[in-house]
């Protein structure tokens, strides 16, 4: 008798690794609907599952995976396999205690798709490219007109709105909305958390010659450093970084020690205008410090994926053409979906075919 994985959510049924674990397995498939509804299902038809697998929402929809879920779990759960890296939504100590192991996926597949995003919004806060493409429209359809009026527009940083010159004439382009249009080149960035994630986005950012600073608990040591083809600069703190920062990448994980990183008085403390984008977690970010910080002039662009309270966002975030805002998506790519679904299977077959504790447990 096949051992029972209970899916919640989404993957790519096409896989060989999925085609593969339902020859070995009895794979069953739910929705989930009420924390009430799935407690009693768990005592009934559902008492016998091994493990289960969590897609990417997993069990967001019902407030994450503790407190009575898992009190109400099947003596036979051993195991639940999450695609993401992040956990925040499970109690892994509980969990432990349980005897349920908890096992997530490495970013490895995360790094790339996350860097590019990183990468774009890198090259907009620069070039301000959001700005020129949101107003060479119809209305405004002449390549060299639209240059001039954007050349003599002005942004309204108390709600992020652009008032666009009427004076016709030529411009080269090199300015838009009063400020410079800038290449990256030889600007100093400052990445927020340095695991794969972090390196990943460094690579990127040396690539297009930003000078690479990075702020850690630790710095490297000296053999690491040196495994890098370009100069790293370490600092202790956001702050101390904040005297040379132009851009700042936040991409590390959010934690009680994180909470909050960026705020009012951090953002006070930089020493000159700068440009920030989020790709960790949304509550490293105090957003509405931020939303302050556009309005005075302080922050010059953001880039967000991550968002304080997701999934909502602050409303005065939106419509502002000195800000991107993407929802959630860094990491969503074909090929970093599938592979997190592979492993997730991998981390099942570990613990229920070969007495491991998962390949990359995290509790």
């Amino acid at each position: 008798m096949k051992q029972q994985v209970l899916f919640i959510g989404d993957l790519n049924t096409n896989l060989p690794e999925y085609k593969s674990f339902t020859e070995k397995f009895e794979c069953i498939r739910y929705e989930l609907t009420t924390v009430e509804q799935l407690i009693e299902d768990f005592k009934g038809k559902l008492k016998n599952i091994r493990a289960i697998y969590g897609a990417w929402l997993g069990f967001v929809p019902l407030g994450g995976f503790k407190g009575a879920i898992i009190d109400n779990a099947p003596s036979s759960l051993k195991v639940v396999s999450i695609c993401s890296v992040g956990y925040d939504g499970y109690d892994g100590e509980r969990m432990a205690e349980r005897g349920i192991i908890l096992t997530n996926v490495p970013s490895h597949g995360a790094c790339e798709p996350v860097a590019d995003l990183v990468l774009y919004n890198a090259i907009d806060s620069f070039r301000n490219f959001k700005v020129a493409t949101k107003n060479f429209c119809l209305e405004n359809n002449h390549t060299v007109r639209i240059r001039k009026k954007l050349e003599d527009a002005r942004l309204d940083t108390s709600n992020g709105t652009i008032r666009l010159g009427d004076i016709d004439g030529y411009s080269f382009g090199e300015t838009t909305i009063g400020r410079p249009n800038l290449s990256p080149r030889g600007h100093h960035a400052v990445i927020v958390g340095f695991g794969k994630i972090g390196q990943n986005i460094a690579k990127k950012l040396d690539s297009i010659g930003m000078v690479i600073h990075y702020v850690k608990r630790t710095p490297l040591s000296a053999a690491e450093e040196s495994e890098f083809p370009y100069t790293l600069h370490y600092h202790s703190s956001l702050k101390e970084a904040g005297q040379i920062a132009d851009l700042v990448v936040i991409a590390c994980p959010g934690t009680p020690e994180t909470f909050h990183m960026v705020d009012k008085d951090v953002i006070g403390s930089f020493k000159k205008p700068f440009r920030i984008i989020n790709v960790g977690r949304g509550t490293v970010i105090d957003e509405q410090a931020l939303v302050d910080g556009l309005k005075s002039g302080k922050v010059l662009f953001a880039g967000l994926d991550v968002f304080e309270n997701e999934p909502t966002v602050n409303k005065e975030l939106f419509e502002r053409q000195d800000v991107v805002l993407t929802p959630h998506v860094g990491a969503s790519t074909v090929e970093n979906f599938d592979y997190t679904a592979a492993t997730a299977l991998q981390n099942i077959e570990n613990v229920l075919l070969e007495r491991g504790t998962g390949l990359h447990k995290v509790n």
